[in-house]
């Protein structure tokens, strides 16, 4: 008897399996054509993966460098169809059979819901239309006095640390963010360089860690499983903190917002201008939607301009002669002066700066999109629902398209250099259909921080470029997630 229910069991599984394979049997055939490493049945290349979280980005860029683009990575029973050539990657991402988000976001929806960067489908592309118009330059330079004022308090803020020992310079630009971010696009005032908003940092700072454990650890996304691992209170902990903090901001807004004419749209935080939406389109957002696009908003936006800012700091100063040329163009596009406006188009180097510290350090280093449709690569069919995922960090790091990959080299932005190179070889920002929107926010955020600083203070920094280690949760940071960098006031 208990052998004939062995094999049943067993009887029951093989049927379980052949069912799986026939539904998926278009990516399965795709799959055998491919090259990638070998894969175990059920676990895939999960095995791979079995590492500390902070080894995870460095695990994954060895896999998909290993092999010719495409290739095949299998997450656990998850295939996934792999991308690291800039042609293969302009189809992906130029084509609106790619605009639907991979269903690992799902685990990031749990932080920001089906916002600008986890949601797909109508609302998601409705959304993204009603909100183009707030994050367009005319509208984002008004944010400029603002995000500046906070940045001259970060500048008298270091005095304390000038002419002393190393510290982590992102500690100090990461509350600057929060409180520039907060009163530009939430509506609030903060006092995060003040030391007030710590709890609501951390949380952040774990949320992002939880999120992205879920995405490439494939047993975390069995639920049962999750629920019993540290991440799951966690991850309670943050959403209770974060959406909290966010459910107040709208709660505050609410009861000041007077809806103004479109004319005036330019001239409020981007949470009075949502509300203007919602006033016009009344089934655009619910408060908890609302919730959802903030918390994308705030975290997009203070993460990538504090972690930018940061890599940026220590390489200039592990360059010195690279830093030399960027203050030299400050002091002759801004002087002694606060920064302005207009200046920011004339800091024509700086621009190739930070372009390059983007190109070593990718914000989204992978881009995840499940196919909606059939779709002709070259001389393959990816099917419908499969997912496709492009690997930024190798083709910025491409030998083909950079003349030095792997060193810091601003020269690769020079306009005649850009003008040569393929247009999908630089996607910081992604680009195509889903190309972020906050791009002009980011670059503008991300200059004054660095002219304030530079005007003030000589940085330094000890290493050397291949001593930076990375990994990556929603974005890419050294592994230690410290920043060390040492700075001396700058005679005027």
């Amino acid at each position: 008897m208990v052998w004939f229910s062995h094999v049943d069991v067993f009887a029951v599984i093989f049927i379980i399996i052949a069912i799986y394979i026939y539904k998926n049997k278009e990516i399965f055939k795709l799959s055998w054509r491919l090259p990638g490493p070998t894969a175990w049945p059920i676990f895939g290349n999960a095995f791979a993966f079995l590492c500390k979280d902070e080894d995870l980005f460095e695990r994954a860029v060895y896999l998909s460098s290993r092999y010719p683009s495409p290739m095949r990575i299998w997450f656990g029973p998850k295939f996934a169809f792999v991308v690291t050539n800039v042609v293969q990657a302009e189809k992906i991402l130029s084509s609106m059979k790619f605009t639907t988000k991979d269903k690992m976001y799902k685990y990031m929806a749990v932080f920001n819901g089906e916002g600008l960067i986890s949601g797909s489908g109508p609302k998601w592309k409705r959304d993204r239309r009603l909100m183009t118009p707030l994050f367009l330059k005319k509208n984002v330079i008004q944010h400029f006095p603002y995000i500046l004022n906070h940045t001259k308090i970060l500048a008298k803020l270091l005095e304390e640390k000038a002419d002393k020992s190393i510290f982590n310079v992102i500690h100090d630009i990461q509350r600057c963010a929060a409180d520039f971010v907060n009163e530009t696009i939430i509506g609030i005032k903060t006092n995060a360089q003040g030391g007030e908003l710590e709890n609501l940092l951390e949380n952040l700072t774990r949320m992002y860690t939880v999120v992205h454990a879920r995405m490439v650890k494939v047993w975390l996304q069995v639920d049962w499983i999750f629920r019993f691992t540290k991440y799951k209170k966690l991850e309670e902990t943050g959403k209770q903190v974060i959406h909290g903090f966010f459910r107040e901001a709208i709660r505050i807004n609410n009861e000041t917002h007077v809806c103004t004419t479109k004319k005036d749209l330019s001239f409020r935080n981007l949470l009075d201008q949502m509300l203007d939406i919602r006033d016009d389109v009344t089934n655009f957002a619910t408060d908890e939607e609302l919730v959802h696009h903030l918390t994308t908003l705030y975290s997009a936006s203070e993460d990538t301009v504090s972690t930018i800012s940061s890599f940026t700091l220590m390489l200039l100063g592990i360059y010195p002669n690279i830093q030399s040329k960027v203050v030299e163009e400050i002091l002759s596009v801004v002087g002694d002066r606060d920064i302005e406006e207009g200046d920011l188009a004339r800091l024509v180097y700086l621009d190739m700066v930070i372009k390059e510290v983007l190109r070593l350090f990718p914000i989204a280093p992978f881009l995840a999109r499940e196919a909606s449709q059939d779709f002709q690569l070259d001389e393959w069919t990816i099917p419908k629902g499969c997912t496709v995922v492009v690997s930024i960090q190798n083709i910025h790091r491409d030998g083909k398209l950079w003349m030095k990959p792997n060193e810091f080299y601003p020269e690769h932005f020079l306009p005649e250099v850009v003008e040569k190179r393929h247009p999908y070889a630089f996607l910081p920002f992604s680009a195509g259909p889903r190309g972020c929107l906050g791009k002009p926010y980011a670059y503008m955020a991300m200059k004054i921080v660095l002219v304030t600083i530079l005007q003030n203070y000589l940085v330094e920094a000890e290493g050397t470029l291949e001593d930076i280690r990375l990994k990556t949760d929603i974005s890419v940071r050294t592994k230690d997630e410290i920043y060390p960098i040492r700075i001396r006031r700058r005679k005027k």
